[in-house]
């Protein structure tokens, strides 16, 4: 093998190490994010519960859903769905 050669096989097999190293890395990434991902979902679900609590209570304590909808950001049928 000439010295041209054996550049080129050290190019091939440094490509091949570090596609392995991202590889790895990317995998973790992916696993670290849907991990938390589970978590954010979990605490969007707690926080909704609790807004829509809120919700209820007020519209029985006598907020329109419209006003209500302004404070949420929420439609008014939204609000509607969410004290029924």
């Amino acid at each position: 093998m000439n010295e041209q050669e054996l550049l080129d096989q050290a190019r091939k097999e440094i490509a091949v190490v570090t596609n392995e190293k991202e590889r790895k890395t990317f995998l973790i990434v992916l696993e670290e994010s849907m991990k938390e991902l589970v978590v954010s979902e979990s605490q969007t679900k707690e926080f909704t519960d609790i807004r829509n609590k809120a919700i209820k209570n007020l519209y029985v304590g006598g907020l329109s859903a419209i006003e209500l909808g302004s404070l949420t950001g929420l439609s008014r049928q939204m609000i509607h769905k969410i004290v029924k």
